[in-house]
């Protein structure tokens, strides 16, 4: 049985930030922002809203959790600073979740193999597998998020996997899955909901601290920014 706690979760790392409060009563409270939207400018605003709405005073948060990707590397880094931010400023725990375990709690309860995918560029994707034993069994990460091409992703996909992500919104990724496959029904399936982001924290809640400096996005590869930037700087 969890213990009573006031928690704060959210990720940036996708088209929208999505947040979750879980008061001490063991109410839940969910919202996102608009896609397309600007996270530096909406996240916080839908924070103290969602944070209100929940009866939960900033100061009495005992976890903040943040989503740490893969996924968009601005994204990342402005949800990881707003959630350092937060937990200084009320004393509070603070854990990171990976953004595509969030998005595979979304899985129907009979699907035994999940595959979460996202759209890399450069023709790479990101991706996560997951298992259960058996239909309504817990879902089981079989691995660290990873990056892969995507003609090697797919061709390794095995039969019968469900497949969900945002990755899916790339016609060139679903033009590339197996027809063994199973694809996940259209959004909200496909991103992580403020719910689910409490699923995850609840099982941090007695992890072992971590040094809120120590946290790092999950970016996986360099940005394409500092790959020509590098190369700029190797010319003679």
């Amino acid at each position: 049985m969890h213990r009573p706690a006031n928690i704060l979760a959210l990720d940036a790392s996708g088209d929208r930030s999505t947040i979750g409060v879980r008061a001490a009563s063991g109410a839940t409270f969910e919202a996102e922002t608009d896609a397309g939207r600007k996270h530096g400018r909406d996240l916080i605003p839908a924070v103290r809203d969602l944070l209100r709405e929940a009866g939960v005073r900033p100061m009495d948060l005992d976890l903040i959790a943040v989503g740490l990707g893969p996924g968009s590397y601005t994204g990342m880094r402005i949800g990881l600073t707003a959630a350092r931010t937060l937990a200084y400023a009320a004393g509070a725990r603070l854990v990171g979740l990976d953004s595509l375990e969030a998005v595979a709690r979304n899985a129907p309860a009979h699907a035994l193999r999940v595959v979460v995918v996202g759209d890399a560029q450069r023709g790479d994707v990101y991706a996560a597998d997951f298992a259960r034993e058996a239909p309504g069994a817990p879902l089981v990460p079989l691995g660290p998020s990873r990056i892969e091409p995507l003609s090697a992703w797919a061709a390794s996909l095995p039969p019968e996997t469900l497949v969900i992500g945002p990755g899916l919104r790339s016609a060139t990724i679903r033009a590339s899955i197996p027809g063994t496959a199973d694809l996940g029904p259209d959004d909200p399936i496909h991103r992580p909901s403020g719910r689910r982001l409490i699923d995850l924290a609840m099982l941090a809640l007695d992890a072992p601290a971590v040094d809120p400096d120590d946290l790092e996005p999950n970016y996986l590869r360099r940005s394409a920014a500092e790959d020509q930037w590098d190369a700029r700087a190797a010319r003679p």
